[in-house]
């Protein structure tokens, strides 16, 4: 009795449970709680019948027939009890289906609503993806075009920082590289006023980045100018004009000496101390890149004399601007030269003496643009020049056999050829001491160009060799009295 008493109690509570449950639908809560009123009725006559069988039962075993036959008989109206437990399996079976087929219709809509959901969580994925990738990809060819241009020398304005992950970290290493890049070529244009960048990348060792602390004995061209009567001129100027002036001066030959390829030394006052030489020039071109800087360079200075009145401010009595240059080439040291801790790139030695003994020269013979004859020789296939003379320049005993240049090779005019012959003949005439012939020789220069200034020079020397005749030993050499 016990036990079955149980097995009522858990099925009315399950049937309980199962009504108030929210989770099942209103037809199946409605189902349950109309089993537990079939339950009690069923538990009711459940008991009954239990306790009329027992009675049976005892009364069987006293042997009392009567009472026995009677608690039998009144078994038979419990007979009702099946269909009601028919129905109670029936209900539960159908109960249990509905579950089962709710519980799958459930599952069927877990898994719809599932891929649904991954399905649109992998749209929205792909979207967040493409727009991720297509940032990246932006950023990155940004980033790959900038690089590029930064590698060619071109340096872009700073690129937008769009995110605060690794790209925008990367994005603002590049933009701080990029400034201090411009930082360092804005030092790199400002000391190359000072020092030309051919010299630091000559000089630099490229593997160590150690200073060469070396120099050399090698054949150079050196070119030595400067402004005639300068004094003068800065007399008449104020501070600022004469700054300008020599600025104007300055800038037109460094131009000139540059575009053949050629080193600034030094400004000396009014005076431009240049060079040529390897590796600056390939091979022996030294003195051709040089005579061709000098031709560019008279031009330039024509310009200057025809605008000084703008340049000095001066309207009246402006000053004549005449620049004189010479090149000299020879054996000479070239390298890093100086103390601890100031030192130059630089050229020393005999051949730097003489060019700017030359540029003093030009004085002696009215010329602008001498060079000795090696740079001629070295030079002589692309340049037009005249012979002048023979002479031993200040300070030196070795004579220095010395021409003008005049012009670019095939570019001579015809009145310039003209006095370049005629000058050579009068020359010759000179040197085998033939006074007479000679003096009508260079007469006749100045019948083409009468203020030929070598012309006039000799005319000079021959009217004292007339009064004063030079020594037996004599060998056409003339001996500068100055620098």
């Amino acid at each position: 009795m016990a036990e079955v008493d149980r097995i009522f109690e858990q099925s009315k509570n399950l049937a309980e449970k199962g009504s108030n449950d929210p989770r099942n639908d209103l037809h199946d809560r409605l189902a349950m709680a109309r089993l537990i009123g079939t339950i009690q009725t069923l538990e009711s006559q459940t008991q009954g019948f239990m306790r009329v069988a027992l009675e049976a039962v005892v009364y069987g075993l006293d042997a009392k027939t009567a009472e026995a036959n009677k608690a039998l008989s009144l078994l038979g109206e419990y007979e009702e009890l099946n269909p009601v437990f028919e129905f109670l399996r029936v209900k539960a079976t159908e109960l249990t289906a509905n579950s089962i087929l709710e519980t799958d219709q459930n599952i069927h809509h877990i898994i719809r609503a599932n891929l649904i959901l991954f399905a649109f969580a992998g749209g929205l994925g792909f979207f967040v993806f493409l727009g991720i990738t297509g940032r990246l990809q932006t950023t990155f060819r940004r980033l790959t075009s900038a690089f590029h241009e930064t590698t060619d020398g071109k340096y872009s304005e700073p690129l937008p920082v769009t995110s605060q992950d690794e790209i925008g970290d990367l994005t603002t290493s590049f933009n701080t590289m990029v400034e201090q890049l411009k930082s360092k070529e804005k030092l790199r244009e400002a000391f190359g006023q000072f020092l030309d960048p051919r010299i630091v990348a000559n000089v630099v060792n490229p593997d160590t980045g150690e200073l060469r602390q070396s120099a050399e004995r090698r054949k150079v061209t050196i070119f030595f100018s400067d402004i005639a009567g300068f004094s003068g001129i800065g007399e008449q100027l104020t501070s600022d004009n004469t700054v300008g002036l020599l600025n104007h001066y300055f800038t037109a030959a460094t131009h000139c000496i540059r575009e053949h390829h050629g080193i600034v030394d030094k400004f000396i006052g009014d005076a431009v101390m240049a060079f040529w030489a390897s590796p600056f020039s390939q091979g022996e071109s030294h003195a051709r890149d040089a005579c061709l800087a000098c031709l560019e360079m008279r031009p330039a200075f024509a310009k200057i004399e025809d605008e000084i009145s703008q340049i000095t401010g001066l309207r009246k009595n402006t000053p004549k601007f005449h620049v004189r240059m010479a090149l000299a080439t020879g054996d000479t040291l070239i390298g890093t030269i100086g103390s601890a801790t100031t030192k130059s790139f630089t050229v020393i030695g005999d051949t730097v003496n003489i060019a700017s003994r030359l540029e003093g020269v030009n004085k002696v013979y009215g010329t602008d643009l001498i060079v000795n004859e090696d740079c001629y020789r070295l030079a002589e296939v692309d340049v037009e020049a005249r012979e002048i003379d023979l002479l031993t320049v200040y300070g030196k005993t070795e004579p220095v056999r010395i021409y003008e240049l005049l012009s670019p090779v095939g570019q001579l005019d015809s009145t310039t050829a003209q006095l370049r012959d005629a000058y050579a003949i009068a020359l010759d005439l000179y040197r085998n001491q033939k006074w007479t012939e000679a003096e009508k020789a260079f007469q006749k220069c100045l019948s083409i160009r009468k203020s030929d200034g070598p012309s006039l020079e000799f005319l000079t020397r021959i009217a004292t060799f007339n009064r004063t005749p030079p020594p037996q030993d004599w060998n056409g050499v003339w001996q500068t009295a100055s620098k």
